[in-house]
């Protein structure tokens, strides 16, 4: 038990429609809303509609009023999120709450954002908290190897979609297992804040969207020192330059092509470590828990 939120280890109930594009309980007709107008803006600065499945996970401290958000979450469903399981016990820290359709990082969590961008002015509505219920540990989770490093959350109730919260799409049921190598992938999320940068990058706290280039796992484990992590067949690595970070959470995604067509993005992997290389030019290796492999362990997690 993590304060009101029950962490259990079973697996309960199977849901009896994959979540699709087209299909799912309690799903609306669409998840992973793409336009293609905004993959190819060339904007790190999300719009407010854009990625609108991604939440911030709240924590509480006993001595400290204000909630903390130290790690990311993301919508599949009304009601139930993904987030790495290592996020769910986070020392003298307590899960509490997801914040969904939030654009920027600050305090105010009760009143929406507006940003001016190219001589346009855009704001989103007031982001939606939603308490956790429950939360599902992978049982094989291992800490030390960041394996299996997967948990879905429920929340006390559904949340509300619109424009500015909408769910990811689950792996399509066709997915080829190991065709995201080599490959330039979506990524998007709040940018985790480095203590040792003394000036932040402009923007900070607004949500973003990168690319990462995913590469071999021999690749990475040469490129960078790993000592408590054994890449397996659930890890995916992306690399990326600079030393600019994601929050753990943050969702790799991939599109879903259809008739020729970019339809929706899908959920490829969540980002859960990094590393900065040890090879000379500067650049970072992020670790990702795959998805496609616990895409059966998610449904029948969810009732």
């Amino acid at each position: 038990m993590v304060a009101g939120v029950r962490v259990i280890f079973l697996i309960f109930g199977v849901l009896p429609a994959f979540l699709s594009p087209t299909q799912g309980q309690d799903l609306p007709q669409e998840c992973g809303k793409l336009r293609e107008t905004q993959l190819h803006n060339e904007m790190e600065i999300t719009a407010a509609d854009e990625y609108t499945w991604i939440g911030r996970v709240g924590y509480s401290q006993a001595d400290n009023p204000k909630p903390s958000f130290l790690c990311l979450a993301v919508l599949i469903h009304q009601r139930y999120a993904i987030l790495p399981a290592h996020c769910v016990k986070a020392g003298h820290y307590t899960i509490e709450f997801i914040l969904f359709g939030d654009w920027r990082a600050n305090e105010n969590l009760k009143a929406g954002d507006c940003r001016l961008e190219r001589g346009f002015t855009s704001c989103s509505p007031p982001p939606q908290a939603v308490d956790i219920e429950e939360i599902a540990m992978h049982p094989l989770y291992d800490d030390a190897k960041h394996d299996y490093d997967i948990a879905v959350a429920k929340m006390v109730r559904s949340v509300q979609l619109s424009e500015f919260v909408q769910p990811l799409c689950l792996p399509p049921a066709r997915e080829i297992e190991g065709n995201h190598i080599s490959r330039r992938l979506e990524m998007a999320g709040f940018s985790r804040w480095n203590h040792s940068v003394e000036e932040q990058m402009d923007d900070f706290e607004w949500r973003r969207k990168v690319t990462r280039h995913t590469s071999s796992l021999e690749f990475c484990t040469a490129a960078v020192d790993f000592s408590r992590v054994a890449f397996t067949q659930n890890h995916l690595c992306g690399v990326q330059p600079g030393t600019n970070e994601l929050m753990s959470g943050a969702p790799l995604m991939d599109v879903e092509v259809v008739d020729g067509k970019p339809r929706n993005f899908y959920l490829v992997g969540l980002n859960t470590f990094g590393k900065k290389s040890t090879i000379s030019s500067p650049f970072t290796v992020n670790g990702f828990i795959r998805i496609l492999p616990f895409r059966n362990w998610i449904l029948k997690n969810i009732e």
